[in-house]
This record gives structure tokens, C-alpha cells and sequence, in this order.
């Protein structure tokens, strides 16, 4: 199932004639060529909105961008608008992954999401259907609650969290001395650590916050069905960052593509991305890709490795596809690397019903680490 990667020469004698008709003026025709060559066929150019295609605008409309009522309690808004609480971005998504048209088995993942200190805010409903499922009315910032249930395929939440500084608390008490007299002892008790707990019926967690700085894990059930969390830490005004997520597999040609949308900071959606994925002359595994914003002018251009991750006993026992993982980097127009993207993906024969879910962030000005990376989040790494 797995194609080879090339350029035809009548490929790009298109993407030549494409870019020669483009609203691009500072790419020439062989430059653009060039661009082709070493990005799979995707050149520098503005497409129509969606790159018009139908499959990304259904996706669209799958997630649905949420005002969640909660930020209108004044002590959410202070939480939100201090400038030195910690803030994270956590998609969870639950059920099939990827979609499974022999599930006829309904699984109720009535539950919530829970920090222990701090405040939840609801970014966006991830193929919510309003007949089963919904989200329960907010009166605590702590905490979100949503009856879900799935079958064929899934559902998920995208939130942020917002983290205050820790204080500590000041205990004292008179302690009795020699001599009848007594004198004050205080006692400085750090805060407790932040915890982040996912609690449903098939499945429950809880993370810490330097977990969730990093987090992307899919976990197998018994049943087939399937949680995926990917999270990350924002950080205001510096290091543009967010998620991509949407459809990974075989199209009718058996070729490997990907297709999706692409949110920034607080779940918005700012564009999409289209790709391909495959094997090269070499036979390394490879994909590449285009990233959009949402009126269809060119952001970037992707190029990576991706491959498969090890099936777990749960899947082995299944016969479930193991899914894998993709790493790569995002390039300007004069094919400068600008910024990184990873994440993991479950394959499927038609590309509709297959899925990926990652992260992605530019190059700013907050230091580097030795290998030349931005800060330690995992965006990037492989596996």
C-alpha cells in the first residue's frame, strides 16, 4: 500500500506553467521548478480557500469553534488576563480511531475534565452530534463535563488551561517557650502541584503540567476504541504555536495523502493543509505538504519523515492498525525553514476514514537548545 514518491517531468512542467500564471510575482518559473522538485509537486502559491476542496470543508465543519459561557465569571477573566499564569492547549479526542464502518456497538463516554487549580476554557467540539451529544452547563472554572457517545467513529474537546502562580500558604501558630513565654513560628507550605484529570467510563487520567507540555499519546482499549491527547505549552506574544489535525490514508490511486485544518492559539481555525506521503527514490519514508491560511493565501511548505510505531498487545490481539507517527519542518516561499510540525496518524485505506492529530510552532526569539531546536516541547521530535 505504500507508493513511491516521485516528480514526473509532466508534473512539473504544470507546476512550471501553474506558478507562471500565479498572483506570485517574486518566484520565477525555474525557481518554482526547483520548489516542486524538493517539496513532492507543492510550489510557493495562493490556492482557493479549503484549496477548494470538498473533504476539507466537511472537516470544517465537523469542529465547531466554541464561546464558552465560563469566560464571562470575572474570576475566570482574572485568571485569563494575568500575564504570569501558565497556559496550555490540550485537544482530547475519543472512540474509533480512525473510523470503522463495522462498529455497531454504542460506548458512552459520558465524563469530564478537571484541574485542580487554575481554569478550563471550551475552544471547540471535535465531531460533537447534537442528538448525543453535548456539553453540560459550566458552573465551576475547574471543571467541564459532556455526555458523548460513540460508534463508527469519535468525538473530543479542545480547551485551554490556565494556570495562576502558585502561592503559598502562610501557617503560624505560638509555640510555648521556657520561661512561660511563647513566640510565633511561621511556616511557609508550597502549593500543591496542578493536576490535569480525563475521567470517563472506558478510560481515565490524570497528567501533570509538565507532562501536558509535551504530550502526544494515543492509547488502544480492549474494546478497539481508542484516546488520543496532544497538548502543549503556549506562551504569549513569542513562538506562534497550535494544532493541525484531519484525515491520513490512501486515496484512489493508493497513493498516501493528508488532509486537515490548521488552528492556532486558543483552537482558532487560521487555515489547512494538503500532502502526500510515501516512499522516495531511496525508500525513506517521506511526506510533504502545503499550509494555507483560511482565504487560501501560501503560509508554508512542509517536508518530513514519518513511520510506524509498534502495535501494542491490545492491538495486536485486534488485528488494529498501530498507526504511526510523522516529524518534519515548515519552509517560507525561498524554501528557508521557519518553523517545525509532528504528530501521529492512523492510517485507512480510503484517506476519509483515517486520521492524524499534531502540533506545530515557527522559529521566534526565545533561546535554542544544543541541537539547534526551539524550547523542549517535543514539537518535531520523531516517535
Amino acid at each position: 500500500m505504500i507508493r513511491r514518491i516521485v516528480l514526473p517531468v509532466i508534473v512539473a512542467l504544470l507546476m512550471l506553467w501553474a506558478v507562471g500564471c500565479s498572483d506570485n510575482p517574486t518566484s520565477t518559473p525555474e525557481e518554482a521548478a526547483t520548489v516542486a522538485q524538493d517539496f513532492g509537486g507543492f510550489t510557493a502559491t495562493n490556492e482557493a480557500p479549503a484549496f477548494g476542496d470538498a473533504d476539507l470543508q466537511v472537516a470544517e465543519a465537523e469542529e465547531l469553534e466554541v464561546d464558552d459561557p465560563i469566560l464571562t465569571s470575572v474570576s475566570v477573566q482574572e485568571v485569563v488576563n494575568n500575564a504570569d499564569a501558565g497556559v496550555f492547549q490540550l485537544r482530547a479526542v475519543w472512540g474509533m480511531i480512525p473510523y470503522d464502518s463495522t462498529v455497531t456497538a454504542v460506548t458512552d463516554w459520558t465524563g469530564s475534565l478537571t484541574i485542580s487549580r487554575g481554569a478550563i476554557v471550551l475552544r471547540r467540539l471535535i465531531r460533537f452530534e447534537p442528538a448525543t451529544d453535548y456539553i453540560l452547563p459550566r458552573t465551576d472554572r475547574m471543571l467541564l463535563e459532556w455526555v458523548s457517545a460513540t460508534t463508527v467513529a469519535n468525538d473530543g474537546v479542545a480547551v485551554d488551561l490556565f494556570v495562576p502562580p502558585a502561592r503559598p500558604t502562610i501557617d503560624s501558630s505560638w509555640v510555648p517557650v521556657e520561661g512561660g513565654d511563647s513566640t510565633l513560628v511561621i511556616d511557609t507550605i508550597p502549593a500543591e502541584p496542578v493536576t490535569v484529570t480525563f475521567a470517563t467510563g472506558p478510560y481515565s487520567r490524570t497528567f501533570t503540567l509538565a507532562e501536558l507540555a509535551r504530550l502526544d499519546e494515543v492509547i488502544t482499549l480492549e474494546s478497539g476504541n481508542s484516546v488520543a491527547f496532544n497538548s502543549m505549552e503556549m506562551f504569549r506574544n513569542v513562538c506562534p504555536r497550535g494544532h493541525l489535525a484531519g484525515m491520513w490514508g490512501y486515496d484512489e490511486n493508493n497513493d498516501g495523502v493528508f488532509k486537515g485544518l490548521w488552528m492556532s492559539e486558543h483552537g482558532r481555525l487560521i487555515g489547512f493543509v494538503e500532502g502526500n506521503f510515501g516512499l522516495d527514490s531511496s525508500g525513506a519514508k517521506v511526506f510533504f505538504g502545503k499550509w494555507i491560511d483560511a482565504s487560501g493565501q501560501f503560509e508554508g511548505l512542509l517536508r518530513g519523515t514519518w513511520g510506524k510505531r509498534p502495535a501494542s498487545a491490545n492491538e495486536n490481539s485486534r488485528g488494529k492498525n498501530p498507526g504511526g507517527w510523522f516529524a518534519g519542518r515548515i519552509f517560507d516561499a525561498d524554501s528557508n525553514p521557519i518553523g517545525v510540525l509532528s504528530g501521529r496518524f492512523h492510517d485507512a485505506l480510503k484517506y476519509k476514514d483515517g486520521w492524524f492529530q499534531g502540533r506545530w510552532k515557527l522559529n521566534c526569539s526565545r533561546p535554542v537548545d544544543d541541537d539547534g531546536e526551539l524550547d523542549d516541547d517535543g514539537i518535531g521530535d520523531e516517535g
